[in-house]
């Protein structure tokens, strides 16, 4: 005979699982337009605070400051220095591509196009781009890219991606986390409606000691939002006049 707790359990669980928009595959739907709520392009987080988000600010999942990544100690001095005089030192300063998952906390939406074989996220941002296969593996030799080559795999309800074959140029965030092409990423999306938990665990042998995980949340925009039109400062070459004071990371 069920308890009153069980029931309530039961029903807690139905009506979560309710909120889980679902292909007609029955697999959790990511397709829509997103953003990270309120982060600067250095990395400095919020919530949520656009106006065109689906769901209230006061609604969405705060987003914490993670801690420094556990580099080894060469790594850790390197990248304080990167940190003191960002706008001389961070790659996307000179145009460059953000890698993963530092693409995600630019401050402009980014539309998720889910298929039955293979998951695309179009981002504002840099124009970057990404093809996700559902793959059992890598390519044997991909090219080495700033967004990395990516597969995917479900875990229940959870969408995993494994990411390899970067090129070592990129930062993890905006505090001077820099990364080596031994880098590799596991990310992990969760859906609930109109937001996504998002995890990140970086492995990179280069410069870490263990693996760093960091988490986000993304908010979906309303109906008719789309990632528009982004351009960066073309063969920007005089770094260190381009924002006058240099900005440090705190």
């Amino acid at each position: 005979m069920r308890t009153a707790l069980q029931l309530a359990c039961l029903v807690s669980l139905a009506a979560h699982s309710a909120e889980i928009p679902r292909t007609a595959a029955g697999k959790p739907d990511f397709s829509g337009v997103w953003q990270s709520g309120g982060i600067s392009l250095y990395g400095e987080v919020a919530g949520n605070t656009r106006s065109t988000a689906a769901v209230s600010k006061s609604s969405a999942a705060p987003m914490l400051r993670p801690d420094p990544a556990p580099y080894q100690p060469w790594a850790a001095a390197k990248a304080k220095e990167s940190a003191d005089s960002l706008v001389k030192d961070d790659p996307i300063a000179r145009c460059l591509l953000p890698g993963v998952p530092r693409i995600f906390s630019m401050p402009m939406p980014f539309q998720i196009i889910q298929g039955s074989n293979q998951v695309a996220i179009l981002y504002e941002a840099f124009h970057a781009w990404r093809i996700i296969p559902f793959a059992s593996k890598h390519p044997d030799d991909p090219d080495p890219l700033f967004i990395g080559d990516s597969i995917a795999h479900w875990d229940g309800d959870t969408l995993v991606t494994d990411v390899t074959a970067f090129n070592g140029r990129t930062w993890l965030d905006g505090r001077g986390h820099f990364t080596t092409p031994a880098l590799h990423i596991v990310e992990r999306f969760q859906i609930n409606g109109d937001a996504i938990s998002y995890e990140s665990t970086a492995e990179d042998g280069g410069v870490m000691t263990q693996p760093w995980t960091t988490h986000m949340s993304f908010t979906r925009l309303k109906p008719g939002e789309r990632p528009l039109e982004y351009e960066c400062v073309e063969n920007n070459q005089d770094i260190p006049h381009l924002a006058g004071p240099q900005v440090k990371a705190k």
